[in-house]
């Protein structure tokens, strides 16, 4: 393994792995996955060539760091400790991904470390109230380490100068297809797969799941049923949404996503999983979106969004002063043998 930086315009540099059957790209840019290969397959979306173009323009985050906060918070404004913060609006009246000034359009500084069958690449950020509005500011690390059993893990370690809010992820979109197309083929697979229904904002509009497994009867299910399900609820939410943007509650923080050439396993320490793939995507005025809907899809590994409002102080994503935070999710990848 070894690993090389490609510098390009604007600033953006890129890392590149270098596995034998397989490859995988970081950039400074967002502390994002740029491109991951097994062989010639393409496993994310992204675009290395273009990538001083591409990515500062893409609204789609695809494969930044997001935070300091994943999803949308309702209003753009929460409680805490009693005292009410107002955020900035980025998403009609809700803040959404940290709002305008989030992570994933920040240069990151970063270091290489290559030790004996991994690389970490180790980016490192602040990011300050004055910047966001959330209470404290917070001191960042984000760690991408690829080893050479193919399997790609994210670290989030973070320090809070106050109590504040903190539910870090990363936004990479996968398709395991060899040709890219549309995504309707996978299944998904955990021994829990329950989906939180969403109201018409988007938001959590309940706290009492659907369990998939119970209704289809099994753990693996495909994208394609779930899209086209008769189940009441699930219709609806199909109907109004054109897919899933949906947080899930799966089974000891581990799933698989698989079509009939790869699999992807999922371990995270994260309480929720969002699944989100990739419904419309015609908001991207620009000759790089080449994308049609249900192109990719994400495994957003976080707290439930907006879980400040909907359960208060007991919200997950809440961190104390000066007590350090840890997460990791890792993802691999298997070729099958056909």
């Amino acid at each position: 393994m070894f690993a090389k930086v490609e510098k390009q315009r604007n600033g953006i540099e890129l890392i590149k792995i270098d596995n034998q059957e397989t490859t995988i790209v970081f950039s400074n840019y967002g502390a994002r996955i740029v491109s991951w290969k097994f062989d010639d397959n393409s496993i994310v979306l992204g675009n290395i060539v273009e990538a001083d173009e591409f990515y500062q323009e893409n609204p789609f985050k695809f494969g930044a760091t997001i935070g300091r906060y994943s999803g949308r918070i309702a209003n753009a404004t929460f409680e805490l400790d009693g005292k009410t913060y107002t955020l900035d609006q980025n998403d009609e009246s809700n803040n959404i991904h940290g709002g305008p000034n989030g992570l994933d359009s920040r240069f990151f500084e970063y270091e290489i470390v290559e030790q004996v069958g991994q690389i970490k690449i180790i980016f490192t950020t602040t990011i300050t109230s004055e910047e966001d509005n959330f209470p404290g500011n917070i001191e960042l690390k984000v760690t991408h380490t690829y080893n050479v059993e193919h399997k790609w893990t994210i670290e989030y370690e973070a320090v809070a100068s106050e109590k504040t809010l903190f539910n870090p992820m990363n936004h990479v979109y996968f398709n395991l297809n060899r040709d890219n197309n549309i995504i309707d083929n996978h299944y998904i697979n955990s021994d829990k797969l329950a989906m939180y229904p969403l109201g018409d904002d988007n938001l959590v509009s309940s706290l009492e799941p659907i369990d998939l497994k119970q209704y289809f009867g099994n753990n693996k299910i495909k994208f394609k049923d779930i899209f086209e399900a008769d189940h009441p609820v699930l219709q609806r939410q199909m109907n109004r949404y054109k897919g899933l943007d949906h947080p899930f509650e799966i089974d000891e923080g581990q799933m698989t996503i698989e079509n009939k050439h790869f699999l992807l396993k999922v371990e995270t320490d994260m309480p929720n999983v969002v699944v989100f793939t990739f419904n419309d995507t015609s908001s991207w005025q620009s000759n790089f979106n080449i994308y049609k809907p249900h192109s990719g899809f994400t495994l957003e590994t976080q707290c439930i969004p907006n879980d400040i409002n909907l359960v208060g102080e007991n919200a997950q994503s809440i961190i104390d002063a000066n007590k350090p935070f840890y997460s990791k999710t890792s993802y691999k990848i298997f070729e099958k043998e056909i």
